[in-house]
């Protein structure tokens, strides 16, 4: 097996790359001008000078490396690394310009550029902080990867493998760049939607702003440390939670909503997705009358569902004091997350009906003739086996990082209860914390839900593939009889 894997071309990977660090210095250079206008100048400063740094570099890169054609396992490769070198990169400025350690600052970078929301920041970091942060998560859920495509890469099979490995086969446009265009037009229309709302509901301009890009991005970064329970009144979260919902729906349907408006409630995904918000909302509601009835306000219940389901992160009291029975629920609904081809994270509600499907599967076959076809279908689609195989294999991989990771927190003196849901927070994306996260966390769990939220945002198989060793060299399987 191993001759037929051919390693990747290292040239081809830093060529690409050099196209996402031009992007990606235009991405820093918006902090910096909200610095100006904030009246920061020394983090204009390290905004800008980064910004310039990254450009330059990305240009030499361009111009001296030669044009390639890329393999998938290359896209790959692109996929695998644009999201911590994007953390690294935005670490450097955050860093300087608040006096964060550059640990804490990774960390927040991080959790902003995968649309998490988990923080470990000090409550004393100014204005420019909130809105970079909130800026990070807006690239991050569309992802700088749709910024390459639509504005630097030309139209070409590069491109379409780019597109394929970030957004899989989802195209209603006759080309991924023509593609891509649209998604992006609606991300901001729906952003300007979100920012229309809270301003309506009383927020102030930064305020809504910087709302705006977590909740349409399922971010989650607020700029208040109580995050929405610091602000009055019921239209705020109303409209945070409308926001939300909106980002957790697949960009894909929107541009059928004005055409076909049947279509688009008819889909199958948005369909079971309200399903278990209604459901979630009810136990979860349960839960809290039997063990937590002070906190047990419906508007709130339902909030928070939305807030974990499209793994938003966003909350209105303290979670720390809610019951197990009140945590479990909300972690089966982080592990639910939103639909796919959209900014939120989680396992996506069309993996969780495709294995109830399978599931159903497996148990007609055992009451009919073996020779008997049972296809699975997916509304008119039907299943191929590569796709079961790379379901099986995302679950697998899921749960074991769940495990693992949730098992270094207890090393350290973390209940079950709590370490299983700020795991399953970072690594579905959320960004909602039982208590676990701060600025006092030892720093090799802060590694462990860096490492989760990576694999969160990159969806486990980019990450691995980065790291496994037939990727960078080509290996001999040892014959009988033979010496390598």
């Amino acid at each position: 097996m191993y001759e037929l894997l051919s390693p990747v071309d290292p040239k081809a990977i830093v060529k690409y790359m050099g196209y996402f660090l031009i992007a990606f210095a235009f991405v820093l250079a918006v902090p910096m001008i909200a610095a100006i206008i904030l009246g920061d100048g020394e983090a204009a400063f390290f905004y800008g000078i980064t910004s310039a740094a990254v450009l330059g570099i990305g240009y030499i890169i361009h111009n001296i490396m030669p044009d390639y054609d890329l393999d998938n396992k290359e896209a790959l490769i692109i996929a695998a690394i644009a999201f911590p070198v994007s953390a690294f990169i935005s670490a450097i400025p955050m860093s300087m310009s608040t006096g964060m350690t550059f640990i804490d600052a990774f960390f927040e970078s991080v959790s902003a550029v995968t649309t998490t929301g988990l923080s470990v920041a000090p409550l004393d970091v100014g204005p420019v902080f909130f809105f970079a942060r909130s800026w990070s998560q807006w690239v991050g859920g569309i992802g700088i990867i749709l910024v390459v495509l639509s504005i630097l890469i030309r139209p070409g099979t590069s491109a379409f493998r780019i597109y394929k490995v970030n957004y899989g086969d989802m195209k209603f446009k006759p080309t991924v760049i023509a593609t891509t265009r649209t998604l992006g037009k609606v991300y901001v229309i729906i952003t300007l939607i979100s920012l229309t709302l809270l301003m309506l509901s009383g927020m102030s301009f930064f305020d809504a702003i910087c709302h705006a890009f977590s909740c349409v991005s399922t971010g989650g970064f607020s700029t208040r440390p109580e995050s929405i329970g610091a602000f009055e009144g019921s239209w705020i979260p109303f409209s945070i939670s409308l926001s939300c919902l909106l980002g957790a729906v697949s960009f894909i349907l929107y541009p059928t909503l004005l055409k076909k408006p049947k279509k688009f409630f008819q889909d199958l995904e948005l369909r079971y997705f309200l399903l278990f918000v209604a459901l979630g909302t009810l136990l979860f509601t349960l839960a809290l009358s039997h063990n937590d009835p002070v906190m047990n306000i419906p508007k709130d219940n339902l909030f928070h569902i939305i807030s974990a389901i499209t793994t938003a992160g966003f909350s209105t009291f303290d979670l720390s004091l809610l019951s197990d029975a009140s945590k479990a629920v909300l972690i089966f609904m982080m592990w639910m997350g939103g639909n796919i081809g959209s900014t939120a994270g989680g396992i996506k509600i069309f993996r969780v009906i495709l294995l109830f499907k399978l599931a159903h599967n497996v148990v007609l076959r055992l009451m009919i003739p073996k020779e008997a076809i049972t296809p699975i279908k997916m509304e008119k689609h039907i299943v191929e086996s590569d796709e079961i195989y790379n379901l099986s294999t995302y679950m697998l991989l899921y749960v074991v990082i769940l495990i693992a990771s949730s098992f270094i927190f207890m090393l350290h003196g973390v209940s079950a209860g709590d370490a299983m849901f700020e795991v399953s927070s970072a690594l579905s994306t959320v960004g909602l914390s039982a208590g676990m996260t701060g600025v006092g966390m030892p720093t090799i769990l802060k590694m462990v839900l860096c490492i989760d939220m990576l694999f969160g945002r990159i969806e486990i198989i980019p990450l691995m593939v980065l790291f496994m060793p037939s990727t960078w060299i080509r290996i001999k399987r040892r014959r009988r009889g033979t010496k390598l």
